[in-house]
């Protein structure tokens, strides 16, 4: 029989271990247009190393601020089944993919195929970044929100087998009642049971109630496109690598987006030639 509370413990370790050890380079400023409507996050050791603060919108009314968080190779293709294989490098991977776009939310997002059971769980793993979040007054984990048209092995995966480990489950009704025994197993995992797949927007709304107020959604490429679809996201954040690779044709959306940019920067030493970029994304 798994003991997850132990198997918890290990990948909490080595996962502070690898970012306590991963040599970082900051970030160089080209462009950052950020103003009083939007909210600055960071602490001295953030500031340094990303150039400045990190902005995020504030919530809308009655639903959480989504943040979209992804990498692309240099020729625009996000399928992965690491992201970090597409070249971002460890100060992008640290620093703000499981940093600073993580650490002042109450949850962050993927889909089930995202996290493909095993030991994925998605925190905050910089001694920095964790005293950062205790300091906004935080948790140390955010909340885990699967998003899922297909059900969920309930067995096979860390995340959904710690008590302590608050998650939630965003579904349709046909694979609530499919999941119905594993979900009753697990009092500590809620479920948001949407009227069909295009229903995100109600479920959204659930998720404030439950008191969610931002959302860092990390993936993959299909609930990313529905909720920017939906009209849910405002924050795009988009480190492009230096070098081609991924999975062919994987644009992290299928049609062109019209964004106003708020931040350009670029990597140094090696990672030279890493773009980040934080656009917001305008309502239509």
């Amino acid at each position: 029989m798994t003991d997850w509370q132990a198997r918890f413990r290990t990948v909490v370790e080595r996962k502070e271990r690898q970012a306590r050890s991963a040599t970082l380079l900051p970030f160089a400023t080209e462009i950052d247009r950020g103003g009083a409507d939007l909210a600055s996050i960071g602490n001295a050791w953030s500031r340094r190393m990303f150039d400045g603060p990190f902005y995020a919108s504030a919530p809308p009314t009655g639903a959480p601020s989504i943040g979209l968080v992804f990498v692309q190779s240099r020729d625009g293709n996000t399928g992965a089944a690491d992201p970090s294989s597409l070249g971002g490098g460890d100060t992008d991977k640290h620093v703000i993919y499981e940093g600073l776009s993580r650490v002042a939310a109450d949850a962050v997002l993927g889909g089930a195929e995202t996290i493909r059971g095993g030991d994925v769980l998605f925190s905050i793993w910089r001694e920095e970044l964790i005293e950062l979040r205790h300091a906004l007054g935080k948790p140390r984990h955010p909340v885990q929100i699967v998003a899922t048209l297909k059900g969920l092995a309930f067995e096979d995966a860390l995340l959904y087998n710690v008590p302590d480990l608050r998650v939630v489950v965003l579904t349709v009704p046909s694979c609530a009642d499919a999941m119905r025994a594993g979900l009753g197993q697990r009092p500590w995992i809620t479920a948001v049971v949407m009227r069909d797949k295009n229903d995100l927007n109600a479920a959204f709304l659930e998720l404030r109630r439950l008191g969610i107020e931002r959302v860092s959604a990390i993936g993959g490429r299909t609930i990313a496109a529905a909720l920017i679809d939906a009209g849910l996201v405002r924050d795009l954040y988009l480190t492009t690598a230096a070098r081609p690779g991924g999975q062919p044709n994987t644009p992290l959306y299928p049609k062109p987006l019209s964004t106003d940019l708020v931040v350009r920067k670029h990597g140094t030493g090696l990672d030279a030639g890493v773009v980040f970029e934080h656009r917001l994304i305008r309502r239509t």
